[in-house]
């Protein structure tokens, strides 16, 4: 067995050895094609489903908790330990789009298959811009609504508990108050519920019904991936 074989000398000095890929072939399998989804997209697209799946039960389980709160105004363990993840959670979401939206931009996305009709494709195209919409102004709704509260209430990110608010704090019944905000980020889960739920299914449609790859692209990068 050569020293070659053991240490890939070769790699060292910009030339990849058999099974071993340079640094431009890993950038480019970041990058989306015209077939496939580069790993970024995929990666980000992913970790929005999962913060997706967490945030919609933990927020009816937020409201819940804050109700039961109310009754009393004691102990607010519970409701400062939930907020503190859906908070994170929404920040962390408008994060990822932030990077995703511009990396879509300056990459191409793959091409629908050929046997979609004109009028579906129109509606994958505009589902898509619903939901990049969404996953901005959706978290900026519920930011806005905690920095509007008149009261005192942390707003998190993680372990910090001090982000600072993106509107005036507003006594309750002046413009731009609390419940302002808190009934766009509500009208906003209604109208982010019936998108996704579209969006599901169609992506189930493409899977099971017409077979086209379109779900396995997304998971594995490529139809036959």
């Amino acid at each position: 067995m050569s020293f070659n074989a053991v240490w890939p000398v070769g790699s060292l000095y910009g030339q990849p050895t058999a099974g071993h890929n340079g640094p431009r072939e890993w950038c480019d399998m970041l990058r989306n094609t015209t077939q496939s989804w580069g790993w970024l997209s995929r990666g980000l697209h992913w970790a929005v489903v999962l913060l997706a799946v967490i945030q919609i039960p933990l927020g009816f389980w937020l409201v819940d908790v804050y109700e039961v709160y109310k009754e009393t105004y004691t102990d607010d363990t519970m409701v400062m330990r939930l907020s503190m993840v859906h908070n994170t959670i929404g920040f962390l979401v408008l994060i990822i789009v932030l990077i995703r939206l511009p990396w879509r931009l300056a990459n191409p996305s793959p091409d629908l298959p050929s046997t979609l009709v004109s009028y579906k494709r129109f509606l994958a195209r505009l589902t898509h811009i619903f939901l990049y919409a969404l996953m901005i102004i959706y978290p900026l709704s519920g930011w806005s609504a905690l920095s509007a509260y008149e009261f005192e209430f942390p707003i998190f990110f993680f372990g910090w508990d001090n982000v600072p608010g993106i509107v005036p704090s507003v006594p309750e019944g002046e413009m731009f108050d609390y419940p302002f905000f808190a009934e766009i980020h509500r009208s906003l889960w209604r109208i982010g519920g019936v998108i996704l739920a579209l969006h599901a299914t169609a992506a189930l449609w493409h899977q099971y019904v017409a077979k086209d790859g379109i779900l396995r692209r997304m998971w594995k990068g490529s139809v036959s991936g």
